[in-house]
């Protein structure tokens, strides 16, 4: 099982709806197999119908148990005080698979996110062994999209302009989501830079402690500068209370003569996803491994394909510095200006992924691994070489049409991406 899900005891809220028609509900479900099951596996808070519907909303993972048929309606009215993707379970007795069905295509006609789980008559140990996997599983699913609401996103300049592939609907993944996009003027941030002092203590003795990482090539000033412009970029986190951001990198260059490069690297270290050149498909991949993967993620162009090995040699001028085992600190590629981040990015199994389109419902997702850190001169600093497990992995990403970015994820989440993206794709 994945290294996501948590060792710790999990709470299960159960709310069981039943059809009056059927007698006593906690006659009715006393016998049933699946309540034990669920006991032994999870700490269980029952609820019933008329506590949800009198304005009871249990907080955490929530299963619906449709106990017997003629429920649909009582769905219908409580449906909406439930977290996405609703986990619907039903058993062998009592018309509890029809009615589940019933339910689980409306949700399906009404664009809902669901989840139906059928526990059988008589399951054999590996059928409880799956079905409480992937209850785990869900549980990570619904606690990620309950968190996406409080997502606060920070667009500072849009894309940049060879971006041609990357637009989405943000009206619509604000609606579906529950996210909030916040529109952050350059020009501010660029006046707020200017006025930044270069002989604030933060700034000094933060750079002061990172100077050995210093290329030949690259002095003191350059890294200070590089700083001021992470602390001005932390200020507008805090001021408009981010959870993530990206930005035109390109577009404060010249007129800060530094880059964004070392701010985006140690911003996604300190919790903050935090992308380049305004590309926000990119960005919305990196939060999707921060909050349904518990990763930070680094996000790379592709440089070369190697058919030998089937392996793409991946480039940035930025990285996490959590996922290298060093780093040194020298200037950016294309501009030669300001700072960037040369890692030694940790070799082992990644995971390739990202998500694209209008509705952000479109994806790519590989195993692989990485077994080399690059040194080309003419590419950006951080440089990896990634294997595919196939030439048809490989294939299937070159003909992705996804754009150019591509996100790698440490270690093996690809159990936990896929239901995730199996929901967002059914959009």
């Amino acid at each position: 099982m994945s290294d996501i899900i948590r060792k710790m005891e999990k709470t299960l809220n159960i709310i069981t709806l039943a059809s009056p028609l059927h007698g006593n509900s906690q006659e009715i479900t006393s016998n049933r197999d699946i309540l034990p099951v669920l006991r032994s596996h999870f700490v269980a808070k029952e609820f019933s119908y008329d506590q949800i519907l009198t304005g009871l909303q249990p907080e955490g993972y929530t299963v619906l148990f449709i106990a017997t048929g003629g429920t649909e309606e009582l769905f219908l009215k409580i449906h909406k005080l439930i977290p996405q993707p609703v986990v619907i379970l039903s058993d062998s007795y009592h018309n509890s698979l029809a009615a589940s069905l019933e339910i689980c295509s409306w949700m399906h006609n009404n664009n809902i996110m669901h989840k139906h789980i059928v526990f059988p008559a008589e399951p054999s140990r590996k059928v409880i062994e799956e079905i409480l996997e992937e209850l785990d599983y869900t549980d990570v699913i619904q606690s990620g999209f309950s968190q996406l609401k409080h997502e606060r996103i920070g667009l500072i300049g849009g894309e940049s302009p060879w971006l041609i592939s990357s637009k989405i609907d943000k009206e619509y993944i604000g609606e579906k989501y529950g996210v909030t996009f916040i529109e952050i003027d350059p020009q501010e941030l660029i006046k707020d830079f200017e006025k930044e002092s270069v002989k604030d203590a933060s700034v000094t003795d933060f750079a002061l402690e990172i100077a050995s990482r210093l290329d030949m090539h690259t002095n003191e000033e350059t890294l200070k500068d590089a700083v001021r412009f992470y602390n001005v970029l932390l200020k507008y986190c805090k001021k408009h209370k981010l959870t993530s951001l990206t930005i035109k990198c390109f577009d404060i260059l010249v007129p800060c003569n530094t880059t964004a490069c070392l701010a985006l690297a140690l911003l996604n270290d300190n919790g903050i996803t935090a992308g380049c050149e305004g590309d926000i498909p990119s960005m919305w991949s990196m939060i999707i491994s921060r909050v349904f993967c518990g990763k930070i993620s680094f996000m790379a162009n592709p440089a070369s394909i190697e058919r030998v090995d089937n392996s793409i040699d991946f480039a940035h001028c930025t990285a996490p510095l959590s996922l290298s085992e060093g780093y040194t600190l020298t200037s950016h590629y294309e501009s030669k200006l300001g700072i960037g981040v040369k890692a030694k990015m940790s070799l082992g199994k990644y995971n390739l992924f990202k998500c694209a389109g209008e509705k952000l419902n479109k994806f790519y997702l590989f195993e692989g691994e990485v077994v080399q850190n690059t040194s080309v001169i003419e590419r950006c600093r951080t440089q990896i070489k990634f294997i595919f497990k196939s030439d048809d992995d490989m294939d299937d990403y070159l003909n992705s049409y996804l754009g150019n970015h591509t996100i790698l994820i440490p270690g093996k989440n690809k159990k936990v991406l896929k239901r995730v993206m199996k929901y967002m794709s059914e959009i």
